[in-house]
C-alpha cells in the first residue's frame, strides 16, 4: 500500500504542527509536538527519544496532572485568597486565567487523544498489514 492510499485526514481538532496521518515525516512532527507538552528536564531521559507512545504517555500524564492542579487552584482560590486578603479583583483574574487555562489543556488532551490513536493505528499497521 502506497503512502498516498494511507493517508488518513486529519481529524477535527488535530493539531496544527503536527502533519496529517499517513504523511511522509509525520511522525516526526507528532513527536517534535509532543515534547513541546512536556517540560525540558524529561529530554534528558534517552527511552522517550525512542518511544513515540511512551512520549505520548507521559505527555498525557502531564496535561491530567496540570487539569486536575487547575481544579484545585479552581476550588481553592477564593477561599486561599480572602484569608490571605487578597483584593476581589485579582481574585476574579486569577479565576479568568484558570478558565483560559483549563480550555487550553483539555484541547491539548483532546489533541493528544488523536495524535496518540493515529500512532497506534500506525504501529497495528506496520506491525500487521493485512489485518
Amino acid at each position: 500500500m502506497s503512502d498516498d492510499q494511507r493517508r488518513e485526514p486529519a481529524a477535527q481538532g488535530w493539531p496544527g504542527p503536527v502533519s496529517p496521518p499517513g504523511t511522509e515525516g509525520w511522525q516526526e512532527t507528532a513527536v517534535h509536538w509532543m515534547w513541546t507538552l512536556l517540560p525540558s528536564t524529561w529530554a534528558q531521559y534517552d527511552v522517550f527519544h525512542h518511544q513515540p507512545l511512551l512520549l505520548a504517555r507521559q505527555a498525557d500524564l502531564h496535561i491530567q496532572a496540570e487539569i486536575a492542579g487547575l481544579r484545585h487552584g479552581w476550588s481553592t482560590t477564593r477561599r486561599d485568597l480572602a484569608q490571605a486578603g487578597m483584593d476581589p479583583g485579582t481574585v476574579d483574574r486569577t479565576l479568568e486565567v484558570y478558565a483560559v487555562e483549563g480550555q487550553r489543556l483539555r484541547d491539548l488532551d483532546r489533541q493528544l487523544r488523536l495524535v496518540t490513536d493515529a500512532l497506534v493505528r500506525d504501529i497495528r499497521q506496520r506491525t500487521h498489514p493485512h489485518g
